[in-house]
C-alpha cells in the first residue's frame, strides 16, 4: 500500500512539474523542466542607440532580437519598433515582417494561446526567394504575404527554407523550438517568458529576444548583437521599368514588379502600396497614359487566390505612387485585352468582345464603338492598339486592322487580314505583322505595302493564349523588333530587327541566352520591349518544361547594337511575365520656332509636325489641338490633316489662340497672339454657295453646297472644337448644350463660316 501511494505521488509530482513547462504560453508536457535552463545574456555594450532600422512610428521604443544559432553570420540581428498606445510582442514581430522583406516567419495563428511562432528566417544574400518548402515538395513552395506564412498545425518541423544560405530555424517536436526571452526597463536581465507573443505587453524600453533552441538546447543570448541595415521597399517609380505579371492562375491574381535603376527588383509594388490588393486573373497588359497606370486582366478575379484581394478586369493606379484609384470588374461584358489613351479625356478598352470607350475624367466605362464587336472571345477579340496623331489602329483577330477616327469614335475603315500586332515607327509609318508578312500602312491614306518574311523571321502570334505580343519599336532608331517563331505556340530563339528606312532585316540580331541543356530559356508574354530613352532592349525569359520550371525567370538587357549588358534573375515564382512598361517622365517640348505673336492679314499656316518633341515617346504621334480661341470673330483657328495650324482672318482685331500638345497624356499649352487687319475670307462666296437649315435647330443641322466638302467643324463660343457626327451632309446636334455655335466648312473653293443656334 505504501509503495502504491508513493508511486502515485511521484507520478502526480512529475505530471505537475511537466505541466508547468510552457513554450510561448503553450503547455509542453513532453518537455522536462530542466530543458528550460536559466540562460544568461553575455555582457554587451549594445544599446537602443545602436539600432539602425526602426519600424513604425510613435514615442515608445522596443528592441527586437532574433538569434538563429545556426553558425551563419551575422547571427543575432536587432531591429527597433516604435509605437503609441498599447502593443504586444506579436504586433512588433508582424510590423517588422511586413516592413522588412528580408525577414519572414511561419505562424500558427488563432490558437487558444494566441499565435505560435514556428519559424523565423532572414535573407542573408538576396540571391533567392523568401519561401518555404514543406515535406520536401519544391514544386509548390509557400511564399510569405507581409512576411508571414501561415500554417494550421504545430507542423513546424516539416518546413525548410527554399534558399539553404538563408537564416532559417523552425521546429516544435523534433528539431527544437523558438524560446522567448524578454526584458523590461525594471528588469536586471532577460527572463524566460512562459507567455507567447500575443500576450506580451510591451513597455517603452522593452527588449524581446527570440532564441532558437536547436535539439532543445538553450544557448545563451549572444554578446554580439548586429543592427539590421535599413531595408528600402520604396522604389522611385520614375527610375527603372515595370514588369506586369499574369501570375499563377488558380493561385494568385495579377501583379506588377519594378526593376529599379539600382538593379534592385521590387516585387508586387502595387500590392505593397494597397494593403495586399492585386489586379484580376491573368493580367496581360499594362500601359501608362498621363499620370495614370492602366492594368488589364482577362477576368475580374482568380478564385484560387487567398492571399491577395482581386481588383477587377481594369485597375487604374497612380503611375508615380502605385496607389489605387479605381477598379472595374465589368468593362463592357467581355474579358480584358488592352488599353489605349486616346486623349487626356478619353481612353479605349480593348476586350474580347470589342472596343469600349473609357471616360478618363470621370473614370467610367462607356459604350462599344460600333463595328468593333462580333466574333467569339477567341476569334473576334481585340489585340493591341496604337494612336497616331490622327487615328487609332487596332488589331481584331481574324478580321484585320480597324481604323478609328478618335474625333468621332467612328470606325472608318478595316484592312482585312489575320494580323497579330500593330505598331508605329519613329518616322510615323504604321506597321502590322502577320505570319510571314510585314505590312506598311500609310498613316493617313491607309495604303498598304507588303514585305515577305521567311520561316527564319516569321511571327506566329498565339491568339488562343492572348498576350500583347513581342512586336515592338524603337523611339530612337527607325527600327522594329520581334521574336521569331517556330509555330503558333513555340517561340524561336532569335530577336529580329527590321530597318524601316532601308527596309532590310537582320534575322539574328540577338540570340536568347540559356540554350544549353534540356530546359532552355524561352520568351514569355510580350517578352520584348525597347526602352524609349536609353534605346536598350528588355527581354524577359522563363525556363522551358513544366511545373517548377516556370518558377525560373530572367530579365536580359541589350544595347541597341545587340550586345548583352545585364542579366537579372528574379526570385523564384510562377510570375508568367506579361509585358514591360516604361515610366513616362517628361513633358512634350515645344521649340522656339513656335511664335508667341503673329500678324495675319491673309490665311496663314504654321507647320506643327516638327515643332514639338518628347524624349520618352514618339514625337510623330503627339496630338495637336486648339484648346481655346479668345475671339472667333477676329480669327478662326484650326489644325488641318497635314498638322498645320491654319489661321483665317475674319475681321480686324486681336485673338489669343491656345494650342495644346498632348504626348501620351501629358499636355503642354502654348498661347499665340494673332493680330488681324483683314475682313472675312470669301464672305461674298459664302452667302451664295453655302446654306444651313433649320437655324435654330434642336436635332439636325443640314448643310447644302455645290462645292466639294473637305472638312466640317463645329466650334463653341470659346473656339473649342466640338466632337459631332456628320453623315450625308447632316450634323446631329441633339447632344449639344443650348447656345450659339460656329459651323466651319472647308471646300475645294472656299472656307465658309456660319453661326447657328442650338435650341
Amino acid at each position: 500500500m505504501k509503495k502504491f501511494y508513493l508511486l502515485t505521488l511521484l507520478l502526480f509530482f512529475a505530471f505537475f512539474t511537466n505541466a508547468q513547462v510552457t513554450v510561448q504560453g503553450i503547455p509542453r508536457n513532453d518537455l522536462k523542466t530542466n530543458s528550460i535552463k536559466k540562460i544568461q545574456s553575455k555582457k554587451s555594450d549594445f544599446t537602443m542607440d545602436d539600432i539602425v532600422y526602426w519600424v513604425g512610428t510613435g514615442s515608445n521604443k522596443a528592441a527586437f532580437v532574433v538569434q538563429w544559432n545556426d553558425a551563419k553570420n551575422p547571427d543575432a540581428l536587432v531591429w527597433g519598433f516604435k509605437w503609441d498606445g498599447n502593443a504586444t510582442g506579436e504586433d512588433m514581430l508582424k510590423a517588422i515582417a511586413k516592413a522588412d522583406k528580408r525577414f519572414f516567419s511561419l505562424l500558427y495563428q488563432g490558437t487558444q494561446f494566441g499565435s505560435a511562432i514556428g519559424g523565423l528566417g532572414f535573407d542573408l544574400d538576396g540571391n533567392d526567394t523568401n519561401a518555404l518548402i514543406k515535406g520536401g515538395n519544391a514544386t509548390y513552395p509557400f511564399y510569405p504575404v507581409d512576411g508571414i506564412i501561415n500554417t494550421t498545425a504545430y507542423d513546424f518541423d516539416d518546413y525548410t527554407a527554399k534558399d539553404a544560405d538563408d537564416h532559417w530555424q523552425a521546429g516544435w517536436m523534433s528539431k527544437g523550438y523558438w524560446s522567448y526571452w524578454v526584458k523590461d526597463p525594471a528588469d536586471a536581465d532577460f527572463g524566460y517568458s512562459g507567455l507567447g507573443a500575443s500576450s506580451r505587453q510591451l513597455e517603452n524600453g522593452s527588449w524581446d529576444v527570440w532564441n532558437f533552441n536547436p535539439e532543445f538546447n538553450s544557448p545563451d543570448i549572444s554578446s554580439t548583437l548586429t543592427p539590421v541595415s535599413v531595408y528600402s521597399s520604396q522604389a522611385d517609380f520614375t527610375k527603372g521599368y515595370f514588369m506586369v505579371n499574369e501570375e499563377w492562375f488558380g493561385h494568385t491574381n495579377g501583379s506588377v514588379n519594378f526593376v529599379g535603376d539600382n538593379d534592385q527588383i521590387y516585387y508586387r509594388v502595387y500590392s505593397e502600396k494597397n494593403n495586399n490588393q492585386a489586379f484580376g486573373a491573368t493580367t496581360q497588359f499594362g500601359t501608362i497614359y498621363g499620370d495614370k497606370f492602366y492594368f488589364i486582366s482577362k477576368q475580374a478575379a482568380d478564385g484560387g487566390d487567398t492571399q491577395y484581394t482581386p481588383g477587377g478586369r481594369l485597375v487604374v493606379a497612380n503611375a508615380i505612387t502605385m496607389e489605387k484609384i479605381k477598379g472595374f470588374d465589368n468593362i463592357g461584358g467581355g474579358d480584358g485585352r488592352s488599353f489605349l489613351g486616346v486623349n487626356e479625356h478619353l481612353g479605349y478598352i480593348g476586350a474580347s468582345n470589342g472596343i469600349f470607350l473609357f471616360d478618363i475624367d470621370n473614370l467610367q466605362v462607356g459604350s462599344m464603338i460600333a463595328g468593333t464587336g462580333g466574333g467569339s472571345a477567341y476569334a473576334g477579340q481585340i489585340g493591341n492598339m496604337v494612336r497616331t496623331s490622327q487615328y487609332v489602329f487596332a488589331v481584331k483577330q481574324s478580321t484585320g486592322i480597324l481604323i478609328i477616327d478618335p474625333k468621332t469614335n467612328t470606325l472608318i475603315q478595316t484592312i482585312s487580314g489575320a494580323f497579330h500586332s500593330v505598331v508605329q515607327a519613329k518616322d510615323g509609318s504604321v506597321w502590322a505583322i502577320q505570319n510571314q508578312k510585314l505590312i506598311n500602312i500609310d498613316p493617313t491614306t491607309f495604303a498598304t505595302t507588303e514585305y515577305a518574311l521567311s520561316t527564319a523571321t516569321q511571327y506566329l502570334g498565339s491568339w488562343g493564349a492572348w498576350n500583347a505580343g513581342s512586336f515592338t519599336y524603337s523611339n530612337q532608331q527607325n527600327a522594329l523588333y520581334w521574336m521569331n517563331s517556330v509555330n503558333a505556340f513555340t517561340s524561336g530563339t532569335k530577336v529580329i530587327k527590321f530597318d524601316v528606312t532601308t527596309k532590310t532585316l537582320v534575322d539574328n540580331f540577338i540570340t536568347i541566352p540559356g540554350q544549353e541543356g534540356t530546359y532552355k530559356q524561352i520568351p514569355y508574354g510580350a517578352a520584348l520591349r525597347v526602352n524609349p530613352v536609353s534605346d536598350e532592349l528588355i527581354l524577359n525569359t522563363t525556363e522551358s518544361g513544366y511545373g517548377a520550371h516556370y518558377q525560373k525567370n530572367w530579365i536580359h538587357t541589350y544595347s541597341n547594337t545587340g550586345a548583352l549588358l545585364n542579366t537579372k534573375t528574379l526570385n523564384d515564382y510562377y510570375w508568367f511575365p506579361a509585358v514591360t512598361v516604361f515610366p513616362d517622365n517628361t513633358l512634350p517640348v515645344v521649340s522656339s520656332a513656335f511664335p508667341s505673336e503673329i500678324n495675319a492679314s491673309a490665311i496663314t499656316k504654321i507647320d506643327l509636325k516638327t515643332i514639338v518633341t518628347d524624349t520618352d515617346n514618339l514625337s510623330v504621334s503627339i496630338l495637336k489641338s486648339i484648346k481655346s480661341n479668345s475671339n472667333i470673330n477676329v480669327i478662326l483657328a484650326e489644325i488641318n490633316p497635314d498638322e498645320e495650324l491654319v489661321l483665317t482672318p475674319q475681321n480686324a482685331g486681336t485673338a489669343n489662340i491656345v494650342v495644346s500638345f498632348n504626348s501620351n497624356g501629358k499636355v503642354v499649352d502654348k498661347t499665340l497672339t494673332v493680330v488681324s487687319s483683314s475682313l472675312a475670307v470669301n464672305d461674298n462666296v459664302k452667302k451664295i454657295n453655302l446654306s444651313i437649315y433649320p437655324n435654330p435647330t434642336a436635332d439636325v443641322l443640314n448643310i447644302k453646297t455645290q462645292d466639294k466638302i473637305f472638312e466640317i467643324s463645329v466650334f463653341d463660343i470659346t473656339g473649342k472644337v466640338i466632337n459631332t457626327k456628320i453623315v450625308d451632309g447632316k450634323i446631329n446636334v441633339s447632344q449639344l448644350l443650348k447656345g450659339n455655335y460656329i459651323l466651319r466648312v472647308v471646300t475645294d473653293k472656299a472656307i465658309y463660316q456660319e453661326k447657328f443656334i442650338k435650341k
